[in-house]
C-alpha cells in the first residue's frame, strides 16, 4: 500500500487540534505502509526523521494560491490513497481519497468571503472523496443535514486519542501558588466558545479565579462586560506545553467548557484522564466525549446554572465520583485504536 498525505495544514496552522490529529496518525506508520507526504513552503511546523520514522516527507515551493488549488501528486507518481490533512482534492479524480470531517463551525457561525472559501473546499473535497471519516457522531449528523452525498460514499466516525501525558499526578506535585481556587479554561474564547458565559458564571464565584490558556491575550473589549472585582480575578497563563497543561488540569477545581458547538472537545478529554472534573453545557460533540462524567449546566445561556454545576464539584463525594467516571471514560479513546480504523478505511480502498 502507497499512502499519500497532503500535509497543507502544516503550512497554514502553528499547532491545534488538527495538527495533532495528524501528527499522531503519521507517526505510527510503519515502513510496509509506504506513507509519503508532500509539504508546501513555507511551512508553519517542521518535523524530524525521530518524529515521524516511517513516513517519507517531500518538500516543494508552494504555488501562488496554493491552500485553494488540488493537491500535486508526490513526484513518485500515483498512490494507492491519498488523504489530505486540510480538504483537499487529488489532482486526478480517479484516485482514491479520504477525507476527514472536523466540523461545521464555518456553515454555523461565519458569514460571508471566508465561508464561501472554506465551503467551496471543503464541500469539494467531501463529495469527490470514497471514504469520509467524521470525529465524532454529532459532526456525522451534521455531516448528513449539511453536505449532499453521493450513494455511494461511505461515512465512518473515528474518534481522536488522547496523549499519555495527560495523568493524575501526586498531591505533592499539584500545589498551586494561588490565593484561591481556580478554574480552567482552554483554548479560544470568541463566538460560540461563549467566554463571556464564563466571566458572568465567575461573577457568580467569588471564591475562585479563572486561569485562561491559549486563545490569545485577554483584551479589555472580552473583559468589558464583567465588574472590576471578578477582573482581578482572571489571569491568563499564555501558550503552554503538553506537560504544563497536564499540571494545570491537576491543579484546578475544574475545567469550564461551556463552548455551545464542538467538533469534538479536545480539552474535555485531556482533563478527564488527567483526572480533572469537567463542567460544561449541554453540547452535543462534549456530551458525545464525556458521558456521565460530566457537570452539565441546566440551561447554557445562565451563569447561575452554570456556577451551580461548579459548585457541585466541591462535594467530595460528587468529585470523586466524576473523577473515578472521566478515568474510566478516556479509556474508551486511543491514538492507536484511531490509527488502526483509519487504516483499516485506507486498506477497503485498495484495489
Amino acid at each position: 500500500m502507497r499512502v499519500h498525505i497532503d500535509g497543507i495544514i502544516f503550512s497554514l496552522q502553528k499547532h491545534g487540534g488538527i495538527t495533532t490529529y495528524f501528527r499522531e496518525l503519521l507517526k505510527r506508520f510503519k515502513p510496509e505502509h509506504g506513507a509519503l507526504m508532500t509539504l508546501e513552503q513555507p511551512v508553519q511546523q517542521t518535523f524530524s526523521s525521530t518524529d515521524l520514522p516511517a513516513v517519507e516527507c517531500l518538500e516543494r515551493p508552494g504555488r501562488r494560491l496554493e491552500r485553494m488549488r488540488v493537491a500535486r501528486p508526490p513526484d513518485a507518481g500515483r498512490c494507492d490513497v491519498f488523504h489530505s490533512t486540510y480538504y483537499r482534492r487529488p489532482a486526478s479524480p480517479s484516485q482514491p481519497s479520504v477525507v476527514t470531517v472536523h466540523d461545521f463551525v464555518y456553515e454555523r457561525f461565519a458569514r460571508g468571503p471566508r465561508k464561501w472559501r472554506h465551503q467551496w473546499s471543503m464541500v469539494g473535497a467531501i463529495r469527490q472523496a470514497q471514504r469520509i471519516i467524521c470525529i465524532s457522531e454529532a459532526t456525522r449528523q451534521d455531516l448528513l443535514e449539511l453536505v449532499p452525498l453521493r450513494a455511494n460514499q461511505q461515512v465512518s466516525v473515528i474518534h481522536h486519542g488522547v496523549s499519555d501525558i495527560f495523568r493524575p499526578l501526586q498531591r505533592t506535585q499539584t500545589q498551586a501558588a494561588t490565593p484561591r481556587p481556580f478554574i480552567l479554561f482552554v483554548g479560544q474564547r470568541s463566538g460560540y466558545k461563549n467566554f463571556g458565559l464564563a466571566l458572568a458564571t465567575l461573577n457568580e464565584l467569588p471564591d475562585f479565579e479563572l486561569h485562561c490558556v491559549g486563545g490569545g491575550a485577554l483584551t479589555a473589549e472580552e473583559l468589558s462586560a464583567a465588574s472590576p472585582a471578578t477582573r482581578e480575578r482572571v489571569r491568563h497563563l499564555g501558550s503552554v506545553d503538553d506537560e504544563q497543561l497536564n499540571l494545570l488540569y491537576n491543579q484546578a477545581h475544574c475545567l469550564l467548557y461551556p463552548s455551545l458547538y464542538e467538533g469534538f472537545g479536545m480539552p474535555v478529554l485531556e482533563a478527564m484522564r488527567a483526572g480533572c472534573p469537567v463542567v460544561c453545557v449541554d453540547c452535543k460533540a462534549v456530551v458525545e466525549v464525556g458521558g456521565e462524567a460530566l457537570s452539565i449546566s441546566d440551561d447554557a445561556r445562565d451563569p447561575a446554572a452554570l456556577a451551580k454545576a461548579v459548585l457541585a464539584t466541591l462535594d467530595a463525594d460528587t468529585r470523586a465520583k466524576l473523577r473515578a467516571l472521566g478515568l474510566r471514560r478516556c479509556q474508551e479513546f486511543s491514538w492507536e485504536r484511531c490509527f488502526d480504523q483509519t487504516l483499516d478505511l485506507y486498506r477497503s480502498l485498495q484495489p
